[in-house]
């Protein structure tokens, strides 16, 4: 993501799940934003589907736990960090006569108009923001 450009020729880039922000270092989104503007042609698309930090201040649980249906079950605790802009999150698979497992992972969030304004500083034009993938207004969802 950080170096990966190809100079024109995509007519659309895809970031879902959430999967943008994971890097410690706000520079490198910015460059990851850039490499993706830089790779669109010209009248291209991007889609970032993100938990918005809106969202996330009226959903985030500090834990929660679940049993899959294989019997495993998953704690995940959260918090937030840096004034509201990293969550940092725990997860631990208990697993059944398995060794157990533990996933640690920080990501960055953004609120909208936070996002707005590193879209348009990587060249972005026409940006709007959407509460989900379905186009429900920005705000009006858990998600954003």
């Amino acid at each position: 993501m950080r170096e990966f450009v190809r100079p024109a020729a995509f007519d659309l880039v895809i970031s879902m799940l959430t999967s943008f922000g994971y890097f410690e270092d706000r520079e490198d989104d910015r460059t990851v934003l850039r490499n993706m503007f830089v790779s669109l042609k010209p009248g291209g698309a991007c889609v970032i589907d993100v938990k918005g930090k809106e969202g996330a201040a009226r959903t985030l649980q500090p834990a929660s736990a679940e049993v899959r249906p294989d019997g495993t079950i998953v704690v995940e605790r959260c918090r937030v960090d840096n004034d509201w802009t990293r969550v940092r999150n725990e997860v631990i698979a208990i697993r059944p006569s398995r060794e157990n497992r533990l996933f640690n992972f920080d990501v960055t969030v953004y609120s909208g108009r936070e996002l707005r304004e590193e879209l348009e500083a990587a060249g972005f034009r026409d940006v709007w923001l959407y509460g989900d993938l379905d186009g429900r207004a920005y705000g009006s969802t858990p998600s954003g």
